[in-house]
């Protein structure tokens, strides 16, 4: 192997280092323990009602979004088409 100081005329060339091995890692004395099925206390009823409720909101929410960018898209197709009779607007009635 050569380095920069042996070789003049590339001063500027890598130096290949050895690899050395990491050590290995001790294993340790402590783990971490799983929690017991009986330490762990289940939901109660109104946490999982809260969370259904949450649940249903979501899914409400997101198929009322979905129809909102629909209907954008469709209003926003229909006026790239160049229609002016994209949107329907009520008249009142002349009668009042």
């Amino acid at each position: 192997m050569t380095t920069s100081k042996d070789n003049p005329e590339h001063p500027h060339k890598a130096e290949i280092l050895p690899f050395r091995a990491r050590p290995q890692p001790q294993p340790q004395s402590v783990r971490h323990k799983a929690p017991d099925d009986d330490s762990v206390e289940p939901l109660s009823t109104a946490a999982l009602v809260k969370i259904g409720l949450l649940v249903v909101f979501l899914v409400i929410a997101g198929v009322w979004l979905m129809n909102k960018l629909r209907d954008i898209g469709r209003l926003e197709d229909c006026a790239m088409q160049g229609r002016r009779n994209c949107i329907t607007i009520s008249v009142p009635d002349r009668n009042q």
